[in-house]
């Protein structure tokens, strides 16, 4: 089996989804943000605050670039993470890529509570607008992905996901 990597815009489901679909395939879940985090020392709002984007964005690419030493495993990134460095590339060439792709009112519902954690959702701006605005920029990276899946539920994706992955096994 090789390693998979969750994407998605943020809310997405994609940790969620990844640590129910590691427990299923008994395999190690790594948070690609907890993975930086824990390297950087400092949140990820800090590291944006005092650092800036691109700063964090070469940390993001080196961790995971580093998950090509580790076995295999499911990993959930950050919702910018395809989006830089050629990384949706990179991660299509060493593992299984996934696409998490719930539609914009879920997205906005998850986010809607959670804003503060996430630096780039700045609190006077108006979010279903961003959500639209942002997701559109990625969408075209995202879609690179070898599975796509729409579904709001996340229990409901980890079915599928198994599925296609078991499939694509035998």
């Amino acid at each position: 089996m090789k390693t998979i990597y969750l994407t998605g815009f943020m809310g997405s489901g994609k940790s969620h989804t990844g640590k129910l679909l590691a427990e299923r395939l008994g395999l190690p879940f790594i948070d690609l943000d907890a993975v930086i985090e824990t390297t950087a020392g400092k949140t990820i709002s800090e590291i944006f605050a005092e650092e800036g984007e691109s700063a964090f964005r070469e940390l993001e690419t080196s961790s995971l670039r580093a998950t090509a030493n580790d076995p295999p495993g499911v990993v959930s990134t950050g919702g910018g993470a395809p989006c830089f460095n050629d990384n949706m590339d990179w991660m299509n060439r060493h593992g299984v890529t996934v696409f998490l792709d719930p539609p914009v009112g879920v997205l906005l519902q998850r986010l809607e509570t959670g804003r503060d954690h996430r630096p780039l959702l700045q609190p006077a701006q108006e979010l279903g607008a961003f959500i639209t605005r942002k997701l559109a920029s990625r969408r075209p990276q995202y879609e690179k992905a070898q599975i796509q899946l729409s579904l709001a539920d996340p229990n409901a994706e980890v079915e599928r996901l198994l599925v296609r992955l078991l499939g694509n096994e035998g």
